[in-house]
Order: C-alpha cells, then sequence, then structure tokens
C-alpha cells in the first residue's frame, strides 16, 4: 500500500514536471530531432550536470560560471527595465558573491578536501540568486547588512587612508618602472652599439 501511494505520488510530480516542460520550446525541438521524450533529455542533462559537480574536473569553473552567467544577464536585464526592485535584488547578489568569493579564498584549501563541494556551491549560487528563492536577499538581511552596519566607519577610514596613501604609491610604482624602462633601452642601446663595433 505504501509503495503504490509513493509510486503515485513519483508519478503525479513528473507528470506536472513534464507539463511544466512544455513552456519551452527549445525542448519540443530537441525532442521532434532526436526522438527522445523532453523529460529524458532534462533528466541526461540533469545527470551529466550532476556527475561533472560530484567528479568532473570541470566542476570549479562550471560553478563559476553559473555564478556569473545568468546574473550577469539578468543585471542587465534589470538595468535596462523601468523599476528598481529587479536592480536591488541583483545588487544584493552580487554583494553576497562578492563577499562568498571573498570568504573562498581564504578557506580554499580547506574546501577543496570537503567532498562534493562543488556540488554544495553550485547548489549555494543557484539559492542565492533564483528569484523565487531569494538566498541573497536572506544572507544580505541576516548577516551581511547588520556586520557592514555595524563595521561601517571602520571600514570607510580603512578605504579613506588607502585612497590617500595610493596616490604616493601609484607615483612610486610609476616612477619605479619608468626608470626601469630607461634603464632596459639604455641597456639595448648600448648591446647593439657594442655588437657594431
Amino acid at each position: 500500500h505504501i509503495s503504490s501511494v509513493c509510486c503515485e505520488a513519483v508519478t503525479s510530480g513528473l507528470d506536472k514536471f513534464s507539463r511544466n516542460l512544455e513552456k519551452y520550446p527549445q525542448l519540443q525541438e530537441l525532442e521532434n530531432k532526436f526522438g527522445v521524450p523532453k523529460l529524458y533529455i532534462v533528466g541526461g542533462g540533469a545527470g551529466v550536470l550532476l556527475l561533472v559537480l560530484f567528479f568532473g574536473f570541470g566542476a570549479g569553473m562550471l560553478c563559476n560560471l553559473v555564478g556569473f552567467i545568468y546574473p550577469a544577464y539578468m543585471s542587465f536585464k534589470a538595468i535596462e527595465s523601468e523599476g528598481s526592485d529587479d536592480d536591488t535584488q541583483w545588487l544584493t547578489y552580487w554583494v553576497v558573491y562578492a563577499c562568498f568569493n571573498m570568504l573562498e579564498v581564504f578557506v580554499d584549501t580547506i574546501l577543496f578536501w570537503v567532498p562534493f563541494y562543488f556540488a554544495f556551491k553550485f547548489g549555494f549560487l543557484v539559492w542565492c540568486f533564483l528569484p523565487n528563492t531569494q538566498g541573497a536577499a536572506f544572507l544580505y538581511h541576516h548577516f551581511l547588512a547588520p556586520f557592514l552596519r555595524k563595521h561601517e566607519s571602520r571600514i570607510d577610514s580603512t578605504l579613506e587612508h588607502a585612497r590617500e596613501n595610493s596616490g604616493g604609491f601609484v607615483s612610486e610604482l610609476s616612477q619605479a618602472a619608468t626608470d626601469l624602462g630607461s634603464k632596459a633601452v639604455a641597456k639595448g642601446v648600448e648591446y647593439k652599439m657594442n655588437q657594431q663595433q
């Protein structure tokens, strides 16, 4: 009795999912071209994606692409749209994504050894940017915004100090590069003249 209820629930879910796939004409074209039902095409694609995430060498690159491509395109659409609600959604995503990347840089060597890390990262990024989950907004409002508000004056003073001191550093770096370039040109001319003698 329990197994028949489970089978009915799974069948009902798959039927509903199949009906949702009707919204995508590209899947219909693939079905017509290859003679494979849309549900199997999506299932196969999802299976390949999971294999790459769990065992593939390109999992890190795939996660970075997912974290960039769709959000970047949706940010473009938000900028081009009239309202500002979607602008806020995507700005929030990019703030969360930047903080996540900064954190990831420092713990990367540890995370490398976590089994299925890229599968979790993939799920996390999708959770962050999907409009119906609004994961980035949740993280921003519950964690990032309170942290940044608490430390805002210290961050501002550090940035101002860096801005004031960077002018001198850039000037010194530019002068050093110019001096190095001049010395290299002089050595090259001297070498050429010695060869001609």
